[in-house]
């Protein structure tokens, strides 16, 4: 059994540490049998919030990754973890010295400040709501306001990736393809917003489904066309047809996690939207 690494990682930042985690679990993914203890030291604004936070860390040990902002409290963090042996990482400083000398301006040094509640902000929240309002074709009223409108069979990640979508401040509705059923006649009139057909290998679906019946507590028994091969298969082609018929655009989910979906839908979203301004 592979034997593993474990480090401790200290996330200080004088805001809510969301950036910082984020970044500490891509960078720990890219290392083979690494794995990390986060300490989250959120909202660190104040010489005694940021003496607290160093002793905590003399007394675990490891790594820090910070976003501090006031230079008086910055000192205090780097003089500390010096004289304590203890590595300290910029996580922001290159990166925000690189776009001040490209944009021509110096920054705005006052923390917290990514969280204003700006129009971007009221923008997610009205997308959020939106999307679980439109998920699994539960509402077919509005479905011109949607930016992006996902078809998929049961269980090809059409609901976790519109919520992925919507946090991203885009308006994302899905609608379950059936066998024998037709889509909504709306759907077919459509003009400004992107349709994306999602399939994936039948055997893979077949699998996700039994998981699914099994989490439900409901027998997997023989017949079943939810989980039928024949009728699986049958059912992902017939959605292919479907996408092709309509000229909309296919993402094969079979091997892709929601993210990477959620990439290559925006991305085939903002080449629609160029299209669209081309075209008025």
């Amino acid at each position: 059994m592979e034997n593993k690494k474990r480090i401790n990682i200290h996330l200080v930042s004088d805001s809510t540490g969301e950036t910082l985690g984020a970044m500490s679990r891509a960078v720990i993914s890219q290392f083979k049998g690494v794995e990390s203890n986060e300490f989250m030291w959120s909202l660190v604004r104040t010489k005694r919030k940021m003496l607290e936070v160093i002793e905590k860390i003399k007394i675990e040990g490891g790594i820090v990754l910070y976003t501090i902002l006031s230079q008086d409290l910055l000192e205090i963090l780097l003089s500390e973890c010096k004289k304590n042996q203890i590595a300290t990482i910029p996580a922001l400083d290159e990166i925000i010295e690189k776009f001040s000398k490209y944009i021509g301006q110096n920054i705005i040094n006052k923390p917290g400040r990514q969280h204003i509640l700006d129009q971007d902000y009221f923008k997610r929240i009205e997308a959020i709501n939106y999307t679980i309002s439109h998920d699994d074709g539960q509402k077919i009223d509005g479905l011109e306001e949607a930016e992006i409108v996902i078809i998929g069979p049961s269980r090809t990640s059409k609901s976790p990736t519109c919520i992925y979508l919507s946090h991203r401040g885009l308006k994302a509705a899905n609608i379950p393809f059936i066998s024998g059923i037709e889509l909504p006649e709306k759907l077919f009139r459509l003009k400004n917003t992107l349709i994306i057909g999602l399939t994936i290998n039948s055997e893979a679906l077949i699998q996700i489904r039994k998981n699914r019946v099994k989490i439900l507590g409901q027998d997997i028994k023989s017949g079943n066309e939810y989980i039928d091969y024949e009728s699986v298969d049958r059912e992902v082609k017939e959605a292919r047809k479907h996408y092709f018929k309509n000229n909309w655009p296919i993402i094969d989910v079979s091997k892709k996690s929601i993210e990477e979906t959620a990439a290559a839908i925006i991305e085939k979203y903002y080449e629609f939207k160029k299209e669209r301004n081309k075209a008025l």
